[in-house]
């Protein structure tokens, strides 16, 4: 577990910039494969366009602009995006069914119009660091809690054990305390 974190807190330093250049691929592959008769296939971005608040890889027209690339949901709604591109109102979790239709074609106040990758660039540039450290701080007081540990146990070997005859308590009883 040790060599586990110390590989994470490395790589969350090194490979920050992989991993920001790979999601762009990532919201590509997930918009041409959006299918909601498969659920697998629309739970990622549909999840991310709700909790970050927004639609498309740089804005909601991307669901229109990769539709040469789609397979099967773009190209029967050319002009919409998901419901999960729609603002919500402050008393709504969950989208207003329908809202997406006919607003893949510009920006349109009902529905959040920055790009999903530009927020989850800042969330990781503002993260990855966060967790790197993170991984390092917890891999540093596992080592000293293991060094702690092999001290104590070496010092009780060390010491002659106890036996119940040696213990007696102020009355002399050996034994009972």
């Amino acid at each position: 577990i040790v060599l586990i974190q110390l590989v994470a807190g490395i790589l969350a330093f090194v490979y920050s910039e992989e991993a920001i250049d790979a999601g762009h691929s990532g919201f590509v592959t997930a918009i041409a494969n959006y299918d909601t008769s498969k659920p697998s296939s629309t739970e990622g971005i549909n999840w991310l366009q709700k909790h970050l608040h927004c639609c498309g890889i740089q804005n909601a027209s991307d669901w229109r602009l990769e539709a040469d690339k789609a397979k099967v949901w773009i190209t029967e709604h050319i002009n919409d995006v998901p419901d999960h591109c729609c603002k919500r109102l402050s008393n709504q979790w969950n989208p207003t069914p329908k809202c997406g239709e006919g607003q893949a074609l510009g920006n349109s106040p009902i529905i959040n119009n920055e790009g999903c990758y530009a927020k989850m660039v800042r969330w990781l540039q503002t993260y990855m660091p966060l967790m790197g450290v993170t991984c390092l701080v917890f891999l540093v007081l596992e080592a000293v809690a293991i060094v702690v540990s092999f001290l104590l146990r070496s010092e009780a070997q060390l010491k002659e054990p106890i036996r119940l005859t040696d213990i007696t308590n102020s009355q002399g009883r050996v034994g009972q305390l």
